[in-house]
């Protein structure tokens, strides 16, 4: 009997690897080395838990539980809220003896599943079945942002938002639906509408900004004629009105984030109003990137890097080691890799076997997408710190597993199996 050693999905399977690669390369600079060992087991377990899944289980088999996927997904956050350990402000670890494992992470998964199985037979036809969708991602949200994790929330919306586009929905409608978000964003960005300043009154450029988003959302949804159907109509005024509402009370919006997500905040828009303090990661890895120039200090010679001047820099901030030790060249070279993957996701997701393996490819593509592009922002200063890791480069072994998780129900719903 000859054994099959082909790889599944050679394409997809070997940008994970070079992705893989990159990232321990890094992290054996990044962490000299202490945690190399553990994160190369973790690869080996995800590579095994790959084949078995790969080998051994169905899609339907996911589809046929996909209730007691989303009980677990519930029952896994409250045992976070009960035993988790709290770590700067937020629960987000449960330790089992020598093995810590993030529940949200898993929950992620749970999601994608529970969303794919049900968009897949229940396609989206109009706001109602928008407001369904959201209905089943509220639960598990809600736990998510008691603990509080923002960070985890936001790739919830990021991972529905996507899923439900490809369901379906229409991008005014997605537009429409996202616009409170927006609108909290940018009325985030004055501290104060009026002030008075020697006698002097100060009109915030927050203002005309709002009022610009809020035009801009009802000429497009005009232009696409929402208002034919009541329907529609009562939901963008609502939705309107709601932008509205958040400008309005943002500072009562303000008050409910916790101190540390608001100094995140306040260090994104100025990160020297505490240079020694909240504002450190930021300033940290600015100078670490860009002291690498074009081509880099080169390994094991990034002095902020080597001298672990970056906190965090084998998890949240790794990128910040690339960029001071491999330079503009490498960094580069990274985002190449890691947007390469999410045109493979997409072109997996367009040419699956199935509804449900379409989704669930889209699904991937949201998450890892986010947490790209704002775990390398927030190392760049143009994105707010929210503590998301970095797809396959992060020190860590529940994200890892995860990711390589959903890579193995891409390769099983698409149609170039070798």
């Amino acid at each position: 009997m000859k054994l099959d050693i082909r790889l599944p999905d050679q394409g997809l399977i070997l940008n994970v690897v070079a992705i893989l690669a990159v990232g321990l390369i890094a992290l054996a600079s990044a962490a000299h080395g202490e945690f190399l060992v553990r994160q190369i087991i973790y690869i080996v377990v995800g590579a095994g838990l790959m084949m078995f899944i790969y080998r051994i289980c169905d899609l339907g088999f996911f589809q046929r539980n996909v209730v007691s996927i989303y009980i677990f997904n519930i029952a896994l956050l409250l045992a976070l809220k009960a035993f988790g350990t709290t770590v700067l402000g937020a629960q987000r670890w449960i330790k089992l003896g020598p093995v810590s494992i993030q529940p949200s992470e898993i929950a992620k998964v749970c999601l994608i599943i529970t969303l794919a199985v049900w968009l897949s037979r229940n396609p989206i036809r109009n706001y109602i079945d928008i407001v369904k969708t959201l209905a089943i991602v509220a639960i598990p949200a809600l736990f998510v942002v008691i603990q509080p994790d923002l960070g985890t929330t936001l790739v919830y919306i990021a991972i529905s938002f996507g899923m439900i586009f490809w369901a379906g929905a229409s991008l005014v409608e997605i537009m429409v639906l996202i616009s409170p978000v927006a609108t909290a964003i940018l009325a985030s960005l004055g501290n104060k509408i009026f002030e008075y300043q020697d006698g002097i009154l100060d009109f915030s450029i927050t203002i005309p900004v709002v009022i610009f988003w809020l035009i801009l959302i009802a000429i497009t949804t005009w232009r696409y004629r929402a208002w034919e159907s009541p329907l529609k109509s009562f939901g963008v005024t609502s939705l309107l009105a709601g932008n509205i509402l958040v400008m309005v009370f943002k500072s009562i919006a303000w008050g409910l984030l916790k101190d540390y997500q608001q100094k995140r905040l306040t260090i994104f828009m100025d990160p020297y109003v505490d240079p020694l303090g909240s504002g450190y990661h930021i300033i940290q890895s600015l100078y670490a990137i860009g002291s690498g120039g074009m081509w880099g200090k080169g390994p094991m010679h990034g002095d902020l890097t080597q001298g672990q001047f970056v906190p965090e820099q084998h998890t949240d901030f790794i990128f910040s080691a690339i960029g001071e030790e491999y330079g503009f060249i490498g960094s580069i070279f990274v985002v190449f890799l890691y947007g390469l993957l999410c045109l493979k996701i997409i072109q997996r997701a367009s040419d699956a076997e199935s509804r449900f393996a379409s989704l669930i490819a889209i699904g991937t593509f949201s998450m890892m997408f986010f947490h790209i592009f704002v775990n390398i922002g927030m190392t760049l200063s143009v994105m707010p710190i929210t503590g998301v890791p970095l797809p396959f480069m992060s020190y860590g072994g529940s994200s890892l597993l995860v990711n390589l998780f959903l890579v193995t129900l891409i390769a099983k719903g698409s149609k170039e199996k070798f």
